[in-house]
């Protein structure tokens, strides 16, 4: 007959088992940092060769962005000026709130990119990219992300 006996507590296996949680919550962040920014990188050069549209307040491209979250709660966000316009803030701050209201039903692990003025989608729908570059790159990128975090 084979016996093991474990030589810890309760207690000490609880703490190894949360401290490997906190670790591969920790790595998922850092992955899904870098997968937000390589999406709005892409978009945001994009937009700064113009883009294709005039954008003379700055608000459009403004209020281009994401965040990052886990269960309804922002870990990180990723919102910028745009470089030219006569009146940024209002997009950026349009943007911020967009994303933050797609929080009310989320669960779990989360990247939301949006484009926070009402006629974004019109301006996509003349054949200029907003967000949709910013979208297709989430898409193309979130799996190997998941691939790279060691659990």
């Amino acid at each position: 007959m084979f016996r093991l006996e474990l030589d810890m507590t309760p207690a000490e296996i609880d703490a190894i088992v949360d401290e490997e949680f906190r670790r591969v919550e920790a790595e998922t962040l850092e992955q899904f940092k870098m997968v937000l920014a390589e999406a709005l990188k892409i978009q945001r050069a994009t937009m700064r060769m113009g883009g294709g549209y005039d954008d003379q307040t700055g608000q459009l491209r403004s209020s281009t962005g994401g965040i990052i979250f886990k269960d309804g709660k922002v870990l990180f966000e990723d919102f910028e000026l745009s470089p030219y316009g006569t009146d940024k803030e209002p997009g950026l701050k349009e943007g911020r709130e967009l994303a933050y209201a797609q929080l009310r039903t989320s669960k779990g692990w989360g990247i939301i990119v949006v484009a926070g003025k009402e006629y974004a989608g019109w301006v996509e729908g003349r054949g200029l990219t907003v967000i949709t570059l910013a979208q297709n790159e989430l898409e193309k990128v979130v799996d190997k992300a998941f691939e790279r975090i060691s659990v």
